[in-house]
């Protein structure tokens, strides 16, 4: 892909080419008349626009060549007419995004989960986070990550982490941070949009207490289609905890990683969410 250049859905192409048609005020006032009478003649059309005549026919080209007018007849009897399958595709994808934007909107309003207050994590939530992530790494039964992670690299990671992709924390009354989760994107490409992956952690001391409970059934409120996993097959309380949830196993990767000297497998785990 060339620098700049930017990959967009077949969707997305057609409806930047009809936003382009109806960007022009003339052309779009066009559009409203022809969906005002049903349809119109060239001359109808001057009559009621302060255009051109070359203009008109410039305009009417275009919005032909977009797709969003058709014409019947030859000659003066041509008539112009809205193609209302176009336009309807326009409204959809529009407002498909909106729906989509709306999907995220206030989804991580604070709430409360098993006894526990589920919030969208802050910079001031970087060591803490970065506490428990630490803890996960020494104690192998989480990740294959090995290098201990410092609050400022935390507070980086959560800066880029958007409204579609947040990071959670599950906090005690008197705000302790006692577990986190995150959503990752699972693959950049459109086709995946709606599979994400995750990460759960929770602190040491508090662990079975139904913290990952509370945090994974807000991670699973957050609109997408699909969850899915890698764990270890050692981790028995992380195996029991998706179970619980409705993961179930896709496969295993056979010494998919090395910890300690050693070759470890990990599960790919899914759930369908509707």
């Amino acid at each position: 892909m060339k620098q700049g250049e930017l990959a967009l859905s077949p969707g997305g192409v057609r409806a930047v080419g009809l936003l382009r048609a109806l960007a022009n005020p003339a052309r779009f006032r066009i559009v409203e008349l022809l969906a005002e009478r049903k349809d119109c003649t060239s001359a109808q059309l001057a009559e009621e626009l302060p255009l051109a005549q070359s203009s008109l026919f410039d305009h009417l080209a275009a919005l032909r060549e977009s797709g969003i007018v058709g014409t019947s007849g030859e000659g003066p009897h041509r008539y112009y007419t809205i193609e209302p399958d176009v336009l309807d595709f326009l409204a959809a994808y529009l407002s498909g995004l909106g729906q989509r934007t709306r999907s995220w909107s206030g989804l991580v309003a604070a709430r409360e989960e098993g006894g526990m207050r589920i919030r969208e994590a802050t910079a001031a939530d970087a060591a803490a986070i970065a506490t428990i992530y630490n803890e996960g790494i020494a104690d192998r039964v989480a990740t294959l990550e090995t290098e201990p992670r410092t609050a400022e690299e935390r507070a980086a990671w959560l800066a880029v982490h958007g409204a579609r992709y947040p990071v959670l924390v599950a906090t005690d009354a008197d705000g302790t941070v006692a577990g986190w989760g995150a959503l990752n994107q699972f693959n950049p490409r459109p086709a995946y949009d709606h599979v994400v992956d995750f990460s759960l952690y929770v602190a040491r001391e508090r662990r079975g207490q139904g913290i990952g409970d509370a945090l994974l059934r807000a991670l699973e409120g957050l609109g997408f289609h699909k969850m899915v996993l890698a764990a270890f097959p050692t981790n028995k309380p992380g195996l029991r905890l998706y179970e619980r949830h409705g993961f179930t196993l896709v496969g295993i990767y056979r010494e998919q990683g090395m910890l300690d000297g050693r070759w470890v497998d990990t599960m790919v785990m899914e759930k369908l969410l509707g």
